[in-house]
């Protein structure tokens, strides 16, 4: 009898003389939640390069070097093997296509699972150059086009992939992303405290964190604010991802992005038409009820699961919340609850590797 084994990929850097796990918070939850589900890591050291002062043939030449290190990494995968690869690769190459059709050529079954996709930003930006727009169909389309499996984050996603031609068969929904945290970890939460925003909050991608309206008070938890201080705004500086949640307070966790406040608008507002931003797993599963954008993809998970309030802008975030009875709030904290033991058990994920290899078989 063979022998079938479960691989992931994981990359390592290896700049002067010592390795460095090229690690997020997301990509790290899912190796966690991988090994805990019998896969073996499959460690991917990357050569280190300045690749912005590289001149052409040097890219080139980097690219093909990349290449051999994926393909030598690869080499012990094989018939009837699993092997998962979290996407977009960390040092991104135009080659990796090539290395994943020689593993399925022996036999092996490769997911990818969906972090993020510079080619749908691309298109909603619409400004993208012909040298851009031929990196990314060789980069992303290709290996799209190239495995047996591929895990994205819902259903809009999986549409607007389709209509470029990627098979809708080969796509499996995750639904939302597990976020993994220590047992204690769970945010302080009640109908009368401020708003929270936590993530990214410079200007250029969260431009609405500085006009946020009166009338209701908000903590600020993330790196690169800039505004000054306000009656009804508080913010708190940045912390670990894993020591976030015990930090935080709030009614609910704010999952916004873009210019304004209106509207989510710009490159990033847009983007959460299709991506299911991770700052909603980290509300979720730190307790805390979520208000979100109506036409966010992942509106649809927060409205049928019970935990949050869906708007049309931030102005109308006072007025819902103040129209709110107690009991209404601790029904929405009780669902809350429920699925944040979802996301630290890491069910979405393990479902989603289920279905995609299953609808291989």
């Amino acid at each position: 009898m063979v022998t079938t084994m479960k691989y992931f990929t994981k990359e390592i850097w290896n700049e002067e003389g010592y390795q460095r796990t090229a690690g997020i918070k997301a990509r790290d939850d899912v190796d966690s939640i991988l090994l805990a589900n019998g896969y073996e890591g499959i460690e991917i050291c990357m050569p280190a390069a300045d690749r912005e002062g590289q001149n052409l043939l040097q890219k080139a030449g980097y690219h093909f070097q990349l290449s051999k290190v994926w393909d030598e990494c690869l080499s012990v995968v094989g018939a009837g093997d699993e092997l998962v690869i979290q996407f977009p690769i960390v040092n991104h190459s135009v080659l990796l296509a090539g290395c994943v059709r020689k593993a399925r050529k022996r036999g092996a079954k490769i997911i990818l699972l969906i972090h993020d996709l510079e080619i749908l930003r691309a298109a909603i930006r619409g400004t993208t150059s012909r040298k851009e727009k031929i990196r990314l169909r060789l980069e992303e389309e290709t290996l799209l086009k190239n495995c047996d499996g591929i895990i994205v984050h819902n259903i809009s996603m999986k549409r607007k992939l389709a209509s470029m031609g990627i098979p809708a068969s080969r796509m499996t929904v995750l639904g939302i992303f597990d976020y993994l945290i220590p047992e204690a970890g769970y945010a302080k939460t009640a109908i009368d405290l401020p708003i929270a925003i936590a993530g990214a909050l410079r200007p250029h991608k969260a431009g609405y964190a500085y006009h946020l309206p009166e009338g209701i008070r908000f903590n600020l938890y993330g790196v690169g604010y800039e505004a000054e201080p306000q009656d009804n705004v508080k913010y708190w500086g940045s912390f670990e991802p894993d020591r976030l949640p015990e930090v935080m307070e709030g009614s609910f966790g704010l999952v916004w992005d873009g210019e304004t406040t209106e509207t989510c608008s710009g490159t990033y507002g847009e983007y959460l038409r299709i991506n299911d931003p991770h700052k909603a797993s980290l509300y979720l599963a730190s307790g805390m009820p979520v208000i979100i954008w109506k036409e966010a993809a992942l509106a649809d998970y927060i409205m049928k699961n019970g935990c949050g309030i869906a708007v049309d802008s931030i102005e109308e975030i006072p007025a819902r919340v103040k129209e709110l009875t107690p009991e209404e709030y601790e029904a929405i904290r009780s669902n809350t609850m429920k699925i944040a033991g979802r996301l630290r058990g890491g069910k979405y994920t393990v479902r989603a590797l289920k279905r995609a290899i299953e609808r291989e078989e």
